[in-house]
């Protein structure tokens, strides 16, 4: 049976955006460990912040900083500055919480460049209906979140590839 989707975020600026990955995904700290019921132990830290919407400044040298960018990020309270992100990632965040934690299927995908692991949720939704977590494995980190965005079936489908390790 598919899930019923999380409601759709809504946020009118970046420091909003943040406010609510940092409730999402890290609980109101720097970082967290999130068991997910595949059994993966995964670490989520604010970082993953840049890839989980995509956050982008095309006048500064990558990979943007936390360090760097948190207080930038936090004081924009109206609008997004020189910000970009991907407005379908930041949307369905709460979703990509869902599948992270709670996967329907986890595939090891070896044809993955940045990734190990594609994680899918199913949803009662459409045209989106799944949402696709790709998660890696980082030296001294363990599983780590790389992104994840909605998906149609045939996305879904085009992705679980490999072995099938959950459930």
């Amino acid at each position: 049976m598919k899930s019923t989707r999380p409601a759709l975020l809504q946020f009118s600026s970046l420091a909003e955006l943040y406010s609510h990955f940092d409730r999402i995904f890290l609980n109101g700290g720097t970082s967290r460990e999130l068991t997910s019921i595949c059994g993966h132990v995964i670490n989520i830290f604010d970082h993953h912040f840049f890839h989980l919407v995509k956050l982008d400044d095309v006048s500064k040298p990558k990979p943007l900083k936390m360090a760097d960018e948190k207080a930038i990020i936090l004081s924009t309270v109206i609008g997004f500055g020189p910000y970009t992100y991907d407005k379908q990632r930041a949307l369905y965040l709460e979703s990509a919480m869902a599948c992270l934690a709670r996967p329907d299927e986890v595939w090891e995908n070896p044809t993955l460049d940045s990734a190990k692991w594609v994680y899918l949720k199913y949803f009662d939704t459409k045209p989106y209906s799944c949402t696709i977590m790709l998660v890696g494995e980082r030296e001294g980190k363990g599983p780590v979140p790389i992104t994840s965005f909605p998906g149609k079936d045939r996305d879904a489908r085009k992705k679980a590839c490999g072995v099938k390790i959950y459930p």
